[in-house]
């Protein structure tokens, strides 16, 4: 079913804001060419083929199997092998060919078959076939655009043996090339490799892992901005490795976001879809064992609904006992937070980062340069992220005495504390705090009550 994508143009602030002019593109309407041989040639080896070991395979397809497969004896292929993550040019091909080349997988995998570089007036179609334990036949996979298009058909694989079929609706005899690159390391994010089977993501902010198996892996998503919220786009190349690519789909072209960069999407329309895209780098060789993070979806606007509170029926030190500074957080052993997370038009975004920031003891921070202790929550699905610290039990040489009036009752108590402080940090705009705690006012003074005595408790 082809999905509707909004057809506005985007609003981004890439170092300095960028204005796109309003034009009506449909994302669908832009087919992905795969890359050409020129470009993926440099990685895999080129090895020439006869077009005379190729067989007419016309009778396959109806040869196909209607069932589980039998596991039966070895199988015997019924066209010519050869090896995969290898290029092969072909020529000599006419107009109603059906050609046939043998591959076997060996490990689970996803196996990209592709056929490129073909004249003017030159149209093949392919598709990927496995051979079945009980010798019948099943099509996984097809590419067949028009005319002298590349075509690229993808399929998870697992060991056995598979066929790269070729249909040849037109030819002048020209070379052409095929292959078949085989990727063992697979992510969770297979099969987003064009538009028509693009990742739909869920209204939140959504943080993605994902690997880049080789030339032809595109990782496409998708994000619908109900509520024309803004939006926040992130590329995570952790390594610093410069193999991955962002784009933004926008007035009918693709705009590059710099990795490592918090990228807002502003002005959208209430339903407006924002389509984006991950690649590999062409000028490097893509290794599947490193994994990009990729954070898109709502941004953090605002904050409601704070707390961070101790135990109910804290006996607190007050402003009069003790007021260098003023303990504004006061607990025994358990810090309890919580805050509700808000996108640009005040509604809870889920999967956010909330992160709190805890200094346990001024007295006794280890490490200067990094006296905070984390805590990372995300947020859930309406908007809340929260956690309960255990502070533990303490002893200090910090003692006052305070005054509490209850029940017609003048309690004294004598109180042994720790002096700390939190902050809480939310990732939103580039160039903005969002939080608790900022350069002004840095954080938050929190009261460790490690004992606590009643020294008198006087009628009034």
């Amino acid at each position: 079913m082809k999905k509707n994508f909004s057809t506005l143009a985007l609003s981004l602030c890439i170092t300095s804001p960028l204005v796109f002019a309003k034009q009506a593109i449909d994302p669908l309407s832009y087919l992905e060419q795969a890359a050409q041989p020129a470009l993926f040639q440099k990685i895999l080896n080129t090895t020439p083929v006869s077009i005379q070991q190729s067989v007419r395979a016309d009778k396959m397809l109806n040869k196909s199997s209607h069932g589980t497969p039998v596991t039966t004896s070895a199988i015997t292929p019924v066209c010519p092998t050869l090896a995969v993550n290898t290029v092969y040019p072909l020529g000599g091909s006419q107009t109603g060919d059906v050609l046939c080349y043998h591959f076997a997988v060996t490990q689970n995998s996803k196996t990209s078959a592709f056929l490129v570089g073909q004249s003017a007036a030159t149209n093949v179609n392919l598709t990927i076939i496995r051979h079945n334990p009980d010798d019948t036949f099943t099509a996984l996979a097809a590419s067949a655009n028009g005319a002298n298009q590349d075509e690229l058909a993808v399929a998870l694989t697992e060991p056995g043996d598979y066929y790269w079929y070729m249909e040849v609706i037109s030819s002048d005899a020209a070379d052409f090339s095929f292959g078949a690159i085989v990727s063992t390391q697979l992510d969770a994010y297979e099969f987003n490799d064009d538009v028509a089977h693009v990742t739909i993501l869920p209204d939140k902010q959504n943080t993605i892992s994902a690997n880049i198996d080789n030339i032809f892996d595109f990782d496409y998503y998708v994000f619908q901005s109900v509520r024309g919220q803004d939006l926040l786009l992130e590329l995570q190349d952790k390594n610093n490795s410069d193999e991955f690519v962002l784009e933004v789909y926008n007035g009918g072209s693709w705009i590059t976001i710099p990795a490592n960069s918090r990228q807002p999407i502003k002005q959208l329309q209430p339903n407006q879809n924002v389509l984006v895209r991950v690649s590999g780098n062409p000028n490097l060789a893509a290794n599947p064992a490193n994994y990009y993070g990729l954070t898109f979806g709502s941004i953090v606007a605002s904050f409601s609904a704070n707390l961070v509170s101790g135990e109910s029926g804290v006996e607190r030190i007050p402003y009069s006992a003790f007021s260098n500074p003023y303990l504004t957080t006061q607990a025994y052993k358990k810090l309890t937070w919580r805050v509700t997370l808000q996108d640009s038009t005040g509604q809870p975004v889920a999967g956010a980062k909330a992160k709190f920031r805890l200094i346990r003891d001024f007295e006794n921070i280890a490490d200067m340069q990094h006296p905070y202790e984390d805590f990372d929550v995300l947020s859930n699905n309406i908007g809340v992220a929260s956690g309960t610290i255990d502070l533990g039990s303490c002893f200090s040489d910090l003692t006052v005495e305070h005054t509490s009036y209850s029940l017609g009752y003048r309690n004294v108590w004598r109180s042994d504390f720790r002096v700390g402080a939190w902050r809480l940090e939310l990732d939103t705009y580039p160039g903005q705090e969002l939080g608790i705690g900022g350069d002004s006012v840095p954080f938050v003074y929190l009261g460790h009550i490690c004992d606590q005595d009643l020294v008198s408790s006087t009628k009034q």
